[in-house]
């Protein structure tokens, strides 16, 4: 079992209940720019718990949800049920090996999931596949601020949750998205402040990851505890940090 896998069926309880992936700041920009219409059917890549599913929902003609963890998956198919939303459906499958048809979507979407994946250009590749020619595709993921701070921030995150792979710049995406065949339309950048005791509870970090975080911080230098925003309280304890969620809408060419 690929080690995201195991970490989101072990925690798929707390993804269901976080209000940051149910109603962060990244969804409603997700939202304005897919612009969702009644004649989409819409696909949402590692849907997790379906947050975002579930929100495109009301406005398409039907929506899929995909992802590896058959425990988050099944929270997504019962608030599904309990909202009475008929036109969603969750499929058990890879991010990188879509279980779907050439040209099979008009909208795809993937939100607070790429960092996890460790062949993000077969993923495009993908969801260039699955696109109808002049589709959209909206990505919502957490992005380092530039190449120097990167590497401090994947050791970061790595010691949080091994399941992370790594917090690409936005000028990562923008070669990627290139190469993919994807052109960039429009993207903005939207600020989440993590609350050190949530974040770490969120991923049922150990009281020895914990304590590295913290040294990990402190060790930062100060343009660095700038960069990630750190917030201290008065006993020089780490209480918060900013990760920074880039949002980017991008569109599969007519020709």
């Amino acid at each position: 079992m690929r080690d995201s896998t195991r970490q989101f069926n072990a925690h798929a309880d707390k993804y269901a209940t976080s209000e940051v992936h149910r109603f962060g700041a990244s969804l409603p920009a997700l939202l304005e720019y897919a612009a969702p219409v009644s004649v989409d059917v819409a696909l949402d890549v590692a849907t997790g718990t379906g947050n975002t599913a579930l929100a495109l929902a009301p406005y398409v003609t039907e929506v899929t949800g995909v992802d590896l963890a058959a425990k988050m998956l099944a929270h997504g198919t019962a608030r599904a049920q309990e909202e009475g939303l008929s036109n969603v459906r969750f499929v058990l499958g890879s991010a990188e090996q879509l279980p779907f048809a050439d040209a099979a979507f008009t909208l795809v979407t993937s939100r607070h999931a790429p960092h996890h994946f460790r062949q993000v250009g077969r993923f495009l590749a993908e969801v260039f596949r699955v696109l109808q020619p002049g589709g959209r595709f909206v990505l919502a993921d957490q992005i380092s601020p530039d190449a120097e701070i990167k590497p401090w921030l994947d050791r970061f995150h790595v010691t949080r949750d091994p399941s992370h792979f790594t917090q690409r710049t936005v000028a990562e995406w923008r070669e990627l998205a290139t190469a993919a065949g994807l052109r960039w339309e429009q993207d903005t950048l939207v600020p989440y402040r993590m609350d050190f005791a949530w974040w770490t509870a969120q991923s049922g970090s150990s009281p020895e990851a914990v304590a590295q975080l913290r040294e990990q911080v402190a060790a930062l230098d100060p343009a660095g505890r700038a960069q990630i925003q750190a917030e201290f309280d008065e006993a020089g304890e780490l209480i918060a940090h900013t990760d920074y969620m880039m949002v980017v809408r991008l569109e599969k060419p007519l020709a």
